[in-house]
């Protein structure tokens, strides 16, 4: 593989390459959008300061399909104060051969628990599909192009036809995992190989709802995935693993722990998804109340909404009772629910 000037992994935090890679992207090549066969551009939009062009339908590349979105023809702008704002430090050359893109280290971005994959970021097929998009397919050399990371921001890929803005795409984990995040709790602080702030919002709920009721405080998390499915399992300093899915860990962030917040909602009047007028509606409370075990299940939190079916012409005013409850190791979250009205169109 071609020897980057610098790799996909973290550079040496002394290292300040900010200037190279800025250099670089001041040099970037400005033109207009390409006049290609089967290839039809939007009108211009205003990319943080850059002018880019969206190919009206996505390109087909011998890589894969290069979406609307992932690959922006860059025509007026500073590239160049665009990667000193949002660049990395990193600069990275082309493969000399498409037979070389395979071997690009994943750099990830953005770990997303909610997501069909791992997550977004580089790989060597998003990279191969921009470079195809700026080229028109073919032979390249190498030298002529570079790439210049940007976090989670659009990436610059740029070569003597022009410049791309290109949005992190869906990426694989890494063999060696991806980044953590650190997430503050009361019960102390854990890191979380997860980016989603709901989801991060609800594993700081998760890991203090265990720790006020059972006593259990994390010591760490681990990453795993099932048919699909993201879970983080919680591990406490005995070894005990409590794992939980990320779309749940997602729910818990989304609850009311206090009562009084829903019935000052629905006392004010709520407005029905089938429109009409405003109802008012009357809550007693729920038996229980956050933190109380019930049945061998924690409560966690409330939420006022709307129940519709497709086959019932009625919507009906909900309030959900929501509960963690656990199947040997495995968390997940349920609710039962109180109806308060039902209204018709």
């Amino acid at each position: 593989m071609t020897e980057s000037l610098q790799s996909f992994s973290s550079i040496d935090s002394d290292a300040d390459l900010s200037p190279d890679a800025e250099s670089v992207a001041r040099c970037a090549t400005i033109a207009s959008a390409p006049d290609r066969d089967g290839v039809d551009w939007a009108t211009p939009d205003e990319d943080w300061g850059l002018t880019t062009r969206r190919p009206l339908t996505s390109i087909n590349t011998s890589a894969g399909r290069a979406r609307p979105q992932q690959t922006r023809w860059v025509i007026e702008g500073d590239v160049g104060a665009y990667v000193a704002t949002h660049g990395d430090g990193d600069l990275l050359e082309i493969p000399e051969t498409y037979g070389e893109f395979s071997e690009i280290d994943t750099q990830v971005a953005f770990v997303d628990g909610r997501s069909e994959d791992y997550g977004f970021g580089i790989d060597g097929q998003a990279v191969e599909k921009a470079l195809r998009v700026l080229t028109g397919g073919g032979r390249y050399k190498a030298s002529q192009y570079t790439l210049i990371p940007c976090g989670r921001q659009p990436w610059v890929l740029t070569g003597p036809e022009g410049t791309l803005l290109c949005s992190c795409m869906p990426v694989d984990r890494p063999e060696d995992g991806g980044p953590t995040t650190q997430v503050a709790t009361s019960a102390g602080t854990i890191e979380i190989e997860e980016d989603d702030p709901k989801v991060l919002a609800g594993a700081a709920r998760f890991v203090e709802l265990l720790a006020d009721v059972d006593g259990a405080v994390a010591d760490h998390c681990t990453y795993d995935s099932l048919r699909g499915r993201t879970r983080h399992t919680f591990v406490d300093k005995d070894g005990e693993e409590r794992t939980i899915d990320a779309p749940d860990l997602a729910q818990l962030a989304s609850l009311v722990t206090d009562p009084s917040v829903i019935q000052g909602t629905i006392g004010r009047g709520i407005q029905p998804p089938t429109s009409g007028e405003p109802i008012v509606a009357e809550w007693d409370g729920l038996d229980h109340s956050v933190d109380d075990r019930v049945d061998g299940e924690i409560i966690a939190g409330y939420e006022f909404g709307w129940e519709q079916s497709d086959d019932c012409l009625e919507a009906v005013a909900t309030v959900r009772e929501y509960r963690i409850r656990s199947s040997y190791s495995t968390w997940t979250v349920d609710y039962r629910t109180d109806r308060l009205a039902s209204v018709v169109p």
